[in-house]
């Protein structure tokens, strides 16, 4: 925009020039008046310009939706507001929408009409190609004279910052999760007279209570049997475990390992949290992040910025990434393990924490579905016959272009 304006500027030089030059020569009246007329136009055109920029004061305020997943539209209202008593006439409002296309970057809206104190909104949408955190801004405000000859730069350095999070798809089935019991503040118990080791309370004896488990003070001031009773906390954990190698994230664009292990990955944290399961994630991206057992949306909100930037920058193995962490998976939990096919050399130390009552599922992306038009379902077949029979729970295989709602159907 900046040469087109810059061409006008050049052409009309160039005609006040050459009539000034025509003017002498001929020393004809029209000429002269045409010369001073386009010097008056010019010069109220700046006159203008240099008002709206200096004297009118605009304030800009910008919402945007609070989530957004890929392949949204992320939709834009921006409020302007004129604090000062001069109107103001096509004006041309520019905003940097990071999260978009090249092409569709610079968002251009004109507002043509915006009287003193005064306020009006602009709506803009976008579309989010690509999971990331965002920072949206700045504005650019392009002032126009009334006849559009000049226009005046002006930068409002407003900033909001977004997070587009990968997309999920919906998880019909999983394989069943390992149910732990242990005393642990926050987490929903039921109640119950057993075994357990936190007292609750006691009430009536009931057929079939254990008789170590009667209160004999209670029972013989009341002259009835009274039990104990305990209070149980019975709650599912499992631990999400992945790791974005650089040299074997296989494929291009979005049918990367790395996209497919992203997505895989959020829509089960946001499967198992919506069910109130206690959650922890061991992973390796740029860095080891270890993101402790906790539930809630707040926790499923934090995993969720985590894998909107995660990105291939990994340099260890999977299995160095077990060694480091597998301290943390607890007895009683089922670990979930996203890999490729190229890492099968980490299950037998992997399926060592079955002495501990861990449930091993492994997802597996076949690498080679991520490089060429394979016989996909051929390999698979193929993997299977090789796999040893002591899994908890078959592993799952994903391939690259397949809806991956339908490898949990076959789980």
């Amino acid at each position: 925009m900046l040469r087109l304006f810059l061409k006008k500027w050049i052409f009309l030089a160039a005609i006040i020039f050459a009539t000034l030059l025509v003017a002498l020569r001929t020393s004809k009246e029209f000429f002269f008046f045409f010369f001073w007329f386009l010097v008056s136009l010019t010069t109220l055109s700046l006159v203008w310009i240099s008002l709206g920029y200096f004297a009118v004061k605009i304030r800009l305020e910008r919402s945007i939706a609070g989530r957004l997943e890929e392949d949204d539209i992320l939709e834009v209202k921006t409020t302007v507001y004129n604090g000062s008593f001069i109107p103001v006439f096509n004006l041309v409002l520019e905003d940097h929408l990071s999260c978009t296309t090249p092409k569709e970057r610079h968002k251009r809206v004109l507002l043509e009409y915006l009287g003193p104190k005064s306020s009006a909104r602009l709506d803009y949408r976008c579309w989010c190609s690509h999971r990331g955190k965002y920072r949206l801004g700045p504005y650019v405000l392009y002032i126009f004279d009334p006849w559009g000859l000049f226009f005046l730069k002006k930068t409002i350095p407003v900033y909001s910052e977004m997070y587009v999070y990968p997309q999920t798809f919906f998880i019909k089935r999983l394989p069943p999760l390992i149910r732990g019991v242990a005393p642990w503040f926050g987490i929903e118990t039921s109640r119950a007279s057993g075994d357990e080791h936190e007292f609750y309370g006691i009430r009536e004896y009931k057929q079939g209570d254990p008789i170590k488990r009667i209160h004999w003070f209670s029972t013989a001031r009341k002259n009835r049997f009274i039990v104990k009773q305990f209070q149980q906390h019975v709650f599912y954990r499992t631990t999400i475990m992945f790791n974005l190698e650089k040299d074997r994230n296989f494929g291009r664009g979005k049918d990367t390992v790395t996209e497919y292990t992203v997505k895989i990955v959020a829509s089960l944290v946001k499967h198992l949290v919506e069910r109130g399961v206690s959650l922890e994630l061991i992973a390796h991206a740029q860095e080891l992040v270890h993101m402790p057992f906790n539930k809630g949306p707040e926790h499923l909100e934090d995993i969720m910025k985590f894998l909107a930037v995660a990105q291939p920058e990994s340099r260890v193995s999977l299995g160095e990434v077990f060694d480091e962490f597998s301290m943390f998976v607890p007895q009683d939990s089922t670990l979930i393990v996203v890999m490729s096919d190229q890492d099968w050399e980490y299950l037998p130390v992997m399926l060592s924490l079955e002495n501990k009552n861990v449930s091993l599922v492994p997802l597996v992306l076949i690498t080679s579905s991520f490089l060429d038009a394979s016989d996909k379902q051929g390999e698979i077949k193929e993997i299977k016959m090789n796999l040893p029979k002591v899994f908890s729970a078959p592993p799952i295989f994903f391939t690259c272009g397949e809806n991956l709602e339908v490898p949990f159907l076959r789980s």
